[in-house]
């Protein structure tokens, strides 16, 4: 009997360059097929087994940014995203031309010297030397981050772009930490992930703009993260904070805002969750009660959305000012979003990252 292979318009729009919106992205990350494996707690997360696709699940990213300095001085902000999306389940073959899934590259650079925000993307099905994630490289085309050894780090990342070209050495200078129960993060009832952070990676190498190759040191985030259904119907988006404090230790935070207008199951305007890792390596989750994300002022998106650059945050005993590096790091590809550099300033300093979607 033949398959039929099911193209969605989101599909559509992944492989055809189209705009997806905030709604858009909420229906790609939302539940609605029984067909994928869900996230249930107690499944253990098995590295470095793990570091590779989960096909049986619907979602899944890698995900790796950094501030930067090069030899004069100038600052730069760097992220590099692989994005894996399953369509169709049901599809089974050996052919490996068959398979049922896509794949998206997002690169971006932020020239923090000059105020410039550069971004490309690439995509494709998955196929034979197209695109991947398994024996220890991740990749789409020639973006590439591969692993030294059966750790996922030491890795090289080499990407090259029509806006530069990045060639960074990668190590981990603190052990993986896995987000809320083992690895199980819950972002609302019946919808969850599995989860794990390196939150604090060694970066050297070269960066290349303009013709101009400079020699860069700095600090990094990796995430990877997997799932069939994160967002629920009342959640509209989520903010999300990597932070790496001068005195050593590294803050996540995120909140999962709840839809104008909808109530969620525990009445409350939206979902928190923070994790606090020590010095030494140990974490500890923060009680959502004693998380407080108020954002200020805001910035408008070059699509009209009011993204807020300045937020006052509350986690545990801290109590930290954010401050995007420059407004301007907003992501317009296929999907809308705000990625970029940010500093800490209060009652701990340094320097992260933080991501904004559903606006």
């Amino acid at each position: 009997m033949k398959k039929v292979w099911k193209w969605p318009l989101m599909i559509v729009c992944i492989l055809h360059g189209a705009a997806a919106g905030a709604s858009a992205l909420g229906t790609l990350l939302g539940g609605g097929s029984d067909q994928f494996r869900k996230a249930l707690p107690d499944q253990p997360i098995r590295l470095p087994a793990d570091h590779g696709a989960h096909p049986d699940y619907r979602s899944e990213w890698w995900y790796l940014t950094g501030n930067l300095k090069d030899e004069q001085g100038r600052d730069y902000g760097i992220q590099w995203t692989l994005f894996r999306q399953g369509i169709e389940q049901q599809i089974t073959s050996d052919n490996p031309w068959l398979s049922p899934q896509l794949w998206l590259a997002q690169f971006a650079i932020t020239d923090l010297a000059r105020g410039t925000h550069r971004q490309d993307e690439r995509t494709s099905r998955q196929g034979p030397g197209l695109a991947g994630a398994s024996g220890g490289e991740y990749w789409l085309k020639e973006w590439r981050l591969a692993s030294q050894g059966d750790a996922l780090f030491p890795a090289t990342l080499k990407v090259q772009s029509k806006m530069g070209e990045l060639n960074l050495r990668v190590s981990a200078a603190k052990p993986v930490v896995l987000q809320g129960k083992a690895g199980y993060s819950e972002k609302s009832p019946g919808n969850a992930s599995f989860y794990y952070s390196y939150p604090r990676l060694t970066l050297s190498g070269t960066l290349t703009l303009e013709g101009e190759t400079r020699n860069v040191t700095g600090q990094g985030w990796f995430d990877h993260e997997w799932s069939s259904s994160v967002l629920a119907q009342w959640q509209s988006g989520w903010d999300w904070f990597s932070l790496q404090l001068i005195d050593g230790r590294e803050l996540m935070l995120f909140r999962l805002r709840t839809k104008a207008g909808h109530a969620n199951p525990e009445n409350k305007p939206e979902n928190r969750y923070g994790i606090l890792i020590e010095r030494d390596g140990s974490s500890r989750v923060l009680p959502p009660e004693s998380i407080v994300l108020t954002p200020g002022k805001t910035w408008r998106g070059p699509k009209g959305q009011d993204y807020p650059v300045e937020w006052q945050l509350k986690a545990g005993d801290l109590n930290l000012v954010i401050k995007a590096r420059q407004p301007n790091q907003a992501m317009t590809g296929r999907f809308d979003y705000w990625e970029g550099a940010v500093t800490v300033e209060g009652d701990a300093k340094g320097l992260g990252y933080l991501e904004m979607t559903g606006y």
